[in-house]
């Protein structure tokens, strides 16, 4: 790899909040050193940032080499939690969900929603020049995550054990379809593949419906990368405690079943159990129609079932009924008073049911369409959501991180999901290359 030209960065302050963390006195001291250190390079004021309070992961730096939606999915969570992110995309399209779904100059909602607050750099990998760059930044990375398919991030040069050559305690979050081997391994794979292939789809049926279904989310995607997000920041907390980096192995198939066989396959998990009942306990569940609308309701414990049996006017006084066990065995009478109480809500409007289910202390959940929900009052409430200007995009809607972490609150660096090599030419200039910047981009090494 050439040597990197000198860049002038300020040496980090002792004094520095960050100071507290041990990873981030190595890269002052990096920064002391004279080397290139990205950690100590200030936030620019582009349009669209605000000047971030420290969240939990302040500090973190991350390079994000993943596409679609559960790498940078993952990934975006940690920069919601105060983490800074690099997006390394590949020219000319960049990440493929820029384009899916409602698109504006290249931001499609999934892409702001999973990318905002990072910085996007376009790299050619097939190029020297571009690897020489992606390894500049990995030195002063806290993880790196990919999704590529088994064999191609060793085609690429950008392994675990590549990575772990430059950056000796870097995190390495290695997310694939189906794991590292097996008959299916080497496959190509999306969310709908994955729901099929561990019993999402299957566990879909219904009373006299056997027809599998998709969830119309990508929710295997989303589950993975909740599941990396998690798994990432207890390898970065065993890091402070002093067991060095480490390889991450993650696989959707893994993420899913394990999502599922939680409450959604009773018969997988007990084997020597009562399997007249269905997988899982909310197999059942459908809305209750009422005559304006639709809702949800809850009832598991037996103050609950008889509170919605009062509500409705519905008998529950048998004895087979009195306790949910009563009701376990006695699964007849217990599916006759649903059916009473399914009779009985389409002589009433949604207003009306839901003031009896509160008086009877029963969880009840208006259905909402999407639309609806932003203007709901317990989301309004909650100030879940807000709006800004993007500087591509136009008015976006965006939810606030879900966590509210009162020691350590934390504030976006930036709304806006980046625009394609938005951040390349200062990136760039980070790693001591100010003056290739026109050079690199004439070679297409960068975007």
């Amino acid at each position: 790899m050439p040597e990197a030209a000198p860049v002038t960065t300020a040496t980090l302050p002792s004094s520095s909040p960050s100071m507290r963390y041990p990873h981030i006195r190595k890269a002052n001291q990096r920064l002391a050193d004279g080397r290139p250190a990205l950690s100590g390079a200030p936030m620019p004021e582009h349009h669209g940032y605000r000047r971030p309070m420290p969240g939990p992961l302040d500090g973190i730096r991350i390079v994000d080499l993943s596409v679609a939606l559960t790498g940078p999915l993952a990934a975006g969570m940690l920069v919601d939690q105060g983490a800074d992110c690099i997006k390394v995309e590949q020219a000319p399209t960049g990440d493929v969900i820029r384009w899916l779904g409602s698109t504006v100059s290249g931001i499609s909602s999934m892409f702001q929603m999973a990318n905002r607050g990072k910085r996007s750099v376009v790299l050619d990998l097939r190029q020297a020049d571009g690897m020489a760059i992606l390894r500049d930044l990995i030195v002063d990375a806290d993880v790196l995550v990919q999704n590529f398919r088994p064999g191609v991030a060793e085609r690429l040069g950008v392994a675990y054990a590549d990575i772990r050559s430059i950056r000796p305690d870097i995190v390495y979050a290695d997310l694939t379809g189906f794991g590292p081997k097996g008959p299916y391994s080497h496959r190509r794979v999306y969310d709908t593949v994955i729901q099929a292939q561990s019993g999402l789809a299957a566990s879909q049926t219904g009373i006299n419906d056997d027809q599998p279904k998709f969830l119309k989310q990508l929710v295997c995607d989303k589950v993975t990368a909740y599941t990396a997000c998690q798994a990432i920041t207890a390898a970065l907390f065993a890091r402070e405690r002093g067991a060095g980096g480490q390889h991450l192995e993650l696989s959707m198939l893994d993420a899913c079943i394990a999502f599922l066989f939680v409450d959604g396959a009773d018969h997988e998990i007990i084997l020597d159990g009562d399997h007249s009942g269905p997988q899982s306990v909310a197999a059942n569940n459908t809305p209750l129609a009422f005559g304006d609308g639709f809702a949800a309701v809850a009832v598991p414990t037996d103050d609950e079932f008889h509170g919605l049996a009062r509500a409705m006017s519905v008998d529950s006084s048998d004895p087979g009924l009195a306790t949910i066990r009563d009701r376990s065995t006695n699964r007849d009478i217990t599916m006759a008073v649903h059916r009473a109480v399914r009779e009985q809500a389409t002589g009433l409007t949604v207003a009306e049911a839901e003031a009896r289910m509160d008086a009877n202390q029963v969880p009840f959940g208006i259905v909402r369409s999407v639309s609806e929900v932003p203007n709901d009052p317990q989301v309004v409430a909650n100030e879940i959501f807000s709006e800004f200007d993007h500087p591509a995009a136009g008015r976006v809607r965006h939810h606030r991180p879900p966590t509210r972490f009162h020691g350590t609150p934390t504030e976006l660096r930036q709304l806006a999901a980046p625009t394609l090599g938005q951040h390349s030419d200062e990136i760039v200039a980070q790693t001591g290359r100010a003056d290739q910047i026109h050079e690199l981009r004439a070679a297409g090494v960068i975007q």
